[in-house]
């Protein structure tokens, strides 16, 4: 799959409408660029989708990690790196799993492996409980799972819901290889664009760089 093919599967779990605004984050070391897209300054949702991959992939081509907001920024909202009070509500809870350790580097095939594994049991075991099943990305170094919210409001009670939602898994799912990462709750969560290559540390033989790719 290539990464224009790749970038496309962004929109089956980015909800966009006519006036959507969308942020691009591009991480390089210590650069970080935002960029906004918003629905009024295009023809069509369209032609916003394909300015937002566009830029998405040419940034990612030039060295930087890409990431965009993954809940709904709110109407107004004018520019620079969008921030709790930004968000308009969350219609979406992100359950990351990554590596243990070797923060600074990427996973082994090993690592990734039991990220997978531990995606798909807790998956499982969220729908043995009455949730739908997730939509399911590959993130280059780990596994996400993303579960569609019915437009949750963004206050301190959906923060502590969410929060104590990602405790709880990994106090029942954690081991010694790969974790669910606890501090994705806050509502202006970024989270990496499918379709980019996930870039940390050095591209080697055992720790390579890898295209994220939603499943």
């Amino acid at each position: 799959m290539t990464s224009q093919q790749a970038i496309k599967k962004l929109w089956s779990i980015k909800a966009t409408g006519d006036d959507s605004a969308l942020e691009l984050r591009a991480i390089k070391g210590l650069e970080i660029i935002s960029k906004l897209f918003k629905g009024s300054d295009y023809n069509s949702r369209e032609e916003l989708k394909l300015a937002f991959e566009k830029e998405a992939l040419r940034l990612n081509v030039a060295g930087y990690n890409i990431y965009y907001v993954m809940n709904p920024i709110r109407e107004g909202f004018v520019s620079g790196s969008a921030k709790d009070k930004d968000i308009e509500c969350r219609d979406l809870l992100l359950i990351d799993i990554d590596k243990v350790g070797h923060k600074g580097q990427s996973s082994t095939n090993t690592e990734l492996e039991a990220a997978r594994l531990l995606s798909e049991q807790i998956a499982d075991f969220l729908e043995s409980e009455g949730w739908d099943k997730p939509i399911r990305m590959m993130s280059g170094n780990g596994y996400h799972l993303y579960y569609i919210l019915d437009e949750l409001p963004n206050d301190e009670k959906t923060k502590a819901l969410v929060e104590g939602a990602l405790h709880e898994l990994a106090d029942k799912f954690n081991n010694g290889i790969v974790a669910v990462d606890t501090v994705v709750y806050n509502a202006s969560r970024i989270t990496k664009v499918p379709g980019t290559i996930a870039r940390k540390g050095l591209n080697t033989a055992e720790r390579p760089h890898r295209m994220a790719v939603v499943l």
